[in-house]
């Protein structure tokens, strides 16, 4: 099950839990949401405060391992949006709106996955290389 956390904080771009840092270092300024998944991940949402270019970043925090497992960013140049209408649609996805009419819909894995859709990049999501994803980011048509 998906649940929002309140006990998270960005400060300084690293990650605060519980008032302690975890002494991970992350992009952006705007803690939007944190949700605990039901694999005791925490999923982030991060916006950097750029009125004009904004940029959501989405990151996937191990408690266990203390790092980040897996991230993505929505962008344009040029194009502003807004996070907003966070929707848990179950316990493996949900829906939110940024930057696009129709929104995207987030769906987390039960295990990695093996990936090759650095091949094939998605017009305004930029993700780094790996070859295993956690999660997968679709655009609601």
């Amino acid at each position: 099950m998906i649940k929002k956390l309140t006990n998270i904080q960005i400060h300084n771009n690293t990650i605060i839990i519980d008032g302690h840092d975890s002494k991970v270092h992350i992009d952006g300024t705007c803690l939007e949401v944190a949700l605990l998944t039901a694999e005791n991940n925490i999923l982030l949402f991060v916006t950097f405060d750029c009125p004009f270019e904004e940029i959501l970043a989405i990151y996937l925090f191990d408690l266990q391992q203390n790092r980040i497992i897996d991230k993505a960013m929505i962008y344009q140049m040029y194009y502003t949006g807004f996070f907003s209408d966070l929707v848990i649609v179950s316990e493996k996805s949900l829906s939110f709106e940024f930057m696009i009419e129709g929104g995207w819909t987030l769906a987390l894995f039960d295990k990695p996955k093996k990936s090759l859709s650095h091949l094939l990049p998605m017009s305004m999501v930029k993700r780094p290389f790996s070859l295993t994803r956690y999660f997968s980011l679709k655009r609601n048509v």
